[in-house]
């Protein structure tokens, strides 16, 4: 199975991962025989879901520690008081509690079952034996969350980012060409390009060097970690220095007359962002008077198009970093393999 979940998307293995929890956590209250507490149990299971934790068994002890602190905090708020204000009295001495035993990962379990046992057993007569019920369907919630996102995580968790990255690299491509094409053709201009469809995988390139500082990890994947880190770095400037650029490219007139600098600039960043293509030199920024020229043709500002000269030398810069790194990237896995 661990085989096939490359070919899986992102939604058929969730999926496939909310079902098998919810599945095994049904199973397992009913055979203890405490079905009347499943609901727990199921909440738990299918919120901590865990699609991006490289050790995930090293986070079922805070988290445990979180619910049960939660637990503990409602049922004994509970039989001394009762009214809304215990709520949120409970919620403030959980999150003491968890962060003072240095609980974090547990943190937000902890709120989630101080608040949920608040509005459940509103009114309910709690004891011992009810304590005890509930800790066992939030330890079975969170180990069957556990356990299914063992099952469909992947093995390998580096080898998806080039795929992930080669994503982030057809998305901004797209985008200038597709602005190359506008100022040099008309019509309509291309739709702008919005972070939040590029901060999810920035992040993703991120997160595994953080995870893997405190683990055992060998030494070449933890310098592929770091690399990866880096290029999710260099792809945060990338995305800045875009979305400063894009609306001052859609303030030019389109199409631009005798524009020899703007669109064969754009079309040449673009395929930088191509598969294969080497790290571009640094080459001599053209003078400004040549961006002026073409100001001057077209009418338009004079430092609008220098404004735009200086945001393409950024985006030059960046390009070749983000190259020489993958270079860098290919080079380690080389020796790995």
């Amino acid at each position: 199975m661990a085989d096939a979940l490359p070919a899986l998307s992102p939604l058929w293995r969730n999926s496939l991962r909310t079902w098998l929890a919810a599945t095994l956590t049904i199973g397992i209250m009913l055979w203890a025989d405490r079905g009347g507490v499943m609901l727990l149990g199921l909440l738990l299971a299918v919120v901590f879901i865990n699609d991006t934790d490289l050790t995930p068994l090293r986070s079922i002890g805070q988290m445990v520690g979180g619910a049960v602190i939660g637990i503990l905090t409602a049922v004994v708020l509970h039989n001394l008081l009762s009214g809304w204000l215990v709520t949120a009295i409970g919620l403030l001495i959980t999150g003491a509690l968890v962060r003072g035993l240095g609980l974090l990962k547990g943190l937000s379990l902890g709120y989630l079952s101080c608040w949920g046992l608040e509005v459940m057993g509103n009114g309910a007569h709690f004891n011992a034996a009810l304590v005890v019920d509930l800790a066992f369907s939030a330890v079975v919630g969170i180990a069957m969350a556990q356990l299914a996102s063992w099952v469909f995580w992947p093995r390998r968790p580096l080898e998806p980012l080039p795929r992930l990255e080669q994503g982030l690299c057809e998305q901004l491509s797209a985008q200038l060409l597709g602005m190359e094409r506008w100022l040099s053709e008309g019509g309509n201009p291309p739709q702008l390009l919005r972070s939040q469809s590029l901060l999810p995988a920035i992040l993703q390139l991120q997160q595994l060097r953080d995870q893997r500082r405190s683990g055992p990890t060998p030494e070449p994947g933890r310098k592929l970690s770091a690399r990866w880190a880096q290029t999710g770095f260099i792809w945060r400037q990338l995305m800045r220095q875009w979305l400063l650029l894009q609306p001052l490219l859609l303030e030019l007139p389109a199409p631009l007359a005798g524009d020899d600098l703007l669109g064969p600039a754009l079309h040449d960043l673009g395929l930088q962002l191509r598969p294969g293509a080497p790290a571009g030199a640094r080459g001599a920024a053209p003078p400004l008077d040549n961006w002026l020229q073409v100001a001057g043709r077209n009418n338009a500002s004079a430092p609008l198009l220098l404004a735009i000269a200086q945001q393409l030398g950024q985006l030059q810069q960046l390009l070749r970093s983000r190259a020489l790194v993958r270079q860098a990237i290919d080079q380690e896995r080389s020796r790995a393999a």
